[in-house]
């Protein structure tokens, strides 16, 4: 028998606890939540090691067995319980503006055209328009803003 395995029959239930802990550093360096789960089902065997003293074979069955399930009731969790952003538009720029009305910075074309809005010029797509007019965006696809002509008020 090697060091290593030599080192772990020696710590018995311990070494599924440091494993337990390695995993949960593990998860605080690695972005996501993935290897908690692992962490736990090596916590759980660790003290049931520990308390009953089982055989190491029956302990690594337990843990990938403990791992599975852990990681499937969390999808469901997280899935059935997922978390609404108080700014959903957050990293959608261009979702930003819909609704606004902004005034054309290059006539649309042949269904093209720009708007500046702030320091930026947005590309647009809509009916054909002159320079100058007023537009309504409608919706964005991709970085590209959908537009209409702006209702006079």
């Amino acid at each position: 028998m090697g060091p290593i395995a030599s080192t772990i029959v020696e710590l018995g239930g311990w070494s599924w606890l440091i494993l337990g802990g390695i995993f949960l550093l593990l998860e605080l360096a690695v972005p996501g939540v993935f290897f908690i789960w692992f962490g736990a089902a090596a916590a759980i065997v660790g003290a049931v090691a520990l308390t009953t003293g089982l055989a190491w074979q029956w302990q690594m069955m337990m843990f990938v067995i403990l791992s599975i399930a852990a990681a499937f009731a969390a999808r469901n969790f997280m899935r059935n319980h997922s978390t609404e952003s108080d700014r959903p538009l957050l990293n959608k720029r261009a979702l930003q503006h819909v609704g606004r009305a902004y005034v054309l910075d290059q006539a649309i074309e042949n269904g093209h055209g720009k708007v500046r809005i702030g320091d930026t010029v947005w590309l647009v797509e809509g009916e054909d328009l002159p320079k100058g007019k007023r537009v309504t965006v409608t919706g964005a696809d991709g970085a590209t803003l959908l537009v209409e002509p702006a209702k006079s008020s």
